[in-house]
């Protein structure tokens, strides 16, 4: 959002939508449900991993709906980004800090989105998941979290732009080992 529009108060109507999205996302995300042993580790690594699966399926979903859907999907990677620059920045890094931090951050998002997508697509996520936020553990939660990502996806699959802008669908109930 540009700073005259911020002075005058106004925002675009898909930061808004996505800043909605990125909100519910987020807290999905933060379940306790999803943390513990043997499943995804409570650390910053695990918790941004969990936040990337939930938004690559609202990102996929989104990137269904023609320029609009993708118009709004790079709304939301924006809100994510500026989520995390001012994270950064309250843990005390400077401007170039936050930027030696952000880019390899953003490069493993999409690294993950790329991968989620492909394996939604594909019908599981085990293996990406037993590669990345899941790789320390015994292997017993993926199934568990693959079957949730699939069913995430499935609740947006077939929603129209603007229910999903609206956030007006339901994740299922978070997985339980």
């Amino acid at each position: 959002m540009g700073f005259l529009s911020k002075l005058f108060g106004r925002e675009d109507a898909a930061r808004k939508d996505a800043s909605r999205i990125y909100s519910l996302m987020l807290s999905q995300a933060r379940r306790p449900e999803f943390y513990g042993e043997n499943k995804v580790p409570d650390n910053y690594d695990g918790r941004i991993d969990l936040l990337t699966l939930h938004l690559g399926v609202a990102i996929r979903a989104l990137n269904t709906h023609g320029e609009q859907g993708k118009r709004l999907a790079q709304a939301v990677y924006e809100v994510m980004r500026d989520d995390w620059d001012i994270a950064l920045r309250e843990e005390g890094l400077s401007d170039t800090g936050v930027v030696k931090r952000i880019k390899p951050m953003i490069r493993l998002f999409y690294t993950r989105i790329k991968a989620y997508t492909e394996g939604i697509d594909a019908g599981s996520i085990e293996e990406v998941l037993m590669g990345g936020m899941l790789k320390d553990s015994d292997g017993s939660f993926a199934p568990v979290l693959s079957a949730y990502g699939l069913s995430a996806a499935q609740a947006l699959d077939g929603k129209s732009l603007g229910e999903i802008a609206l956030t007006e669908f339901s994740l299922p109930e978070t997985p339980k080992l």
